[in-house]
């Protein structure tokens, strides 16, 4: 039950992220864009689309279906095998007898046989048996790598989302910038008309304009790019009309787990943990079959054969076809094969132990991803605390500058040095935000809950 209330709590959006600020400014930091037009698709859309169209999904899901008929290959073993065979030859040249000076052909031109054969293996030393479970192995090893696949595909298409709202208000951010340094320099240039400012101070604010200005091409260029690589991992067109919509509701940050409850539940959920696991299972089921080389072979035979002998077409008569059968047991049992089994044995018993180093490395890194992804998370969060007020209080400070400005009791410099500050708190705060998204993302995937979560959102 607890593990469920965990789960619960990564799923559920807590308003931490984003509290509303004075003239709700910081919130406006990470609204849409107005001029964006065509197919619009939530985070939860480009995951499932990805999931359904995304190479990497369809090749893990063959590769599941691949495993699920070795295990059926596996399995037939503990059947009985039947075979129907027949065989027809014409006596070009009838063999001899040498009596004397005299020669008789013997045999007849045509011969026909046809039998059914089966054979059924008793015992075989375990090799059967743990062939069987070694393929049952492979059949969950193929579930684990595709849900493995799904979460690093459901990773990928979540961070290409959030460098989309990253880029988004980034671009809000330097035509905000762009903006007020717009304003300040109409606010210089009036001041140098009156006298009251030197042609200097325009000429400065002028650079300090154009100096803004690549910055907002650049955050359109990568708006731009980053519809370009969703599109690309959800098998589109790069030409498709399709953006991307959020709400706020997909920056907030829900409160974090105690960290001992997500170590448990990476240790049950992790596919990479569980497909460690069953390597070594695997591996135990390898040595058992490596020593079925020592042990005998046990097995039950059984044929029922026609034939038929003629010189002259099919056979009609009784006296020239008859039926045999036999039935019975064969026994092998290997004596000497020059250390060749002892060597598989050997080989195989190094490599259990590898996979059982591999599956305790990995869990301790399982533990070390958790715990990096937990305190990613936690410094965010308290990023965005601190900075949130902080871009308030920028554009408070920046006000007030300005009107300080207008009234000769303050210098540009001072001005300027207030727009950068509203920039840099703005930078800021997107960034903590952005930072946020992508360690609550990575914490999902470092407990294997990433694909589910956004199932239980859908539903």
């Amino acid at each position: 039950m607890r593990k469920w209330i965990v789960l619960a709590l990564l799923a559920m959006y807590a308003p931490v992220g984003l509290e509303a600020a004075p003239n709700n400014s910081a919130n406006s930091l990470f609204a849409e864009r107005e001029e964006v037009g065509g197919e619009k698709i939530t985070i939860a859309d480009a995951i499932r689309m990805a999931l359904s169209d995304s190479y990497q999904i369809i090749d893990a899901q063959k590769t599941k279906e691949i495993y699920e008929e070795q295990l059926a290959e596996a399995n037939s073993y503990f059947y009985p095998s039947l075979s129907l065979d027949g065989s027809y030859s014409r006596a070009l040249k009838k063999g001899k007898i040498i009596m004397g000076s005299n020669s008789i052909e013997i045999g007849q031109n045509n011969t026909y046989t046809a039998g059914l054969s089966g054979s059924y293996i008793l015992w075989s030393g375990g090799q059967i048996r743990n062939t069987a479970r070694a393929a049952k192995v492979g059949a969950e090893t193929g579930f684990y790598n595709l849900r493995h696949v799904q979460d690093l595909v459901t990773q990928q298409v979540v961070k290409f989302c959030y460098d989309i709202i990253y880029a988004a208000a980034l671009i809000r951010v330097q035509e905000e910038y762009l903006d007020i340094a717009k304003q300040h320099l109409a606010e210089a240039q009036a001041k140098y008309k009156q006298g009251l400012a030197s042609n200097l101070d325009v000429l400065t604010q002028k650079v300090k304009v154009e100096n803004i200005e690549p910055l907002v091409l650049q955050a359109k260029k990568n708006f731009e790019l980053g519809n370009l690589y969703l599109r690309q991992i959800l098998n589109r067109d790069p030409e498709d009309n399709i953006y991307l919509t959020w709400s706020e509701k997909d920056l907030h940050l829900p409160p974090t787990p105690p960290l001992d409850e997500l170590y448990r539940i990476a240790m049950e959920r992790r596919p990479e943990l569980m497909l460690s696991k069953l390597a070594v299972d695997a591996a135990h089921y390898n040595i058992n079959i490596a020593k079925a080389g020592h042990m005998p072979v046990l097995a039950l035979n059984a044929d029922y054969t026609y034939n038929g002998i003629t010189d002259h077409g099919f056979p009609q008569h009784k006296q020239d076809y008859y039926w045999s059968s036999s039935a019975g047991v064969s026994l092998s049992i290997p004596l000497f094969e020059g250390g060749k089994v002892s060597s598989q044995v050997a080989q195989k018993e190094l490599a259990y132990e590898q996979a059982v180093a591999a599956y305790q490395n990995k869990m301790k890194n399982v533990r070390i991803e958790v715990k990096e992804a937990w305190l990613n998370l936690e410094e965010a969060r308290s990023r965005i605390e601190a900075t949130k007020g902080v871009v308030d209080e920028a554009r408070e400070n920046l006000s007030a500058q300005m009107q300080r400005y207008r009234a000769g009791l303050t210098s540009q410099l001072e001005v300027n040095d207030a727009i950068s500050n509203v920039n840099d708190s703005d930078l800021q705060f997107v960034q903590a935000v952005y930072d946020g998204a992508i360690a609550l993302s990575d914490l999902k995937f470092a407990v294997g809950a990433e694909v589910e979560l956004y199932e239980k959102k859908d539903n």
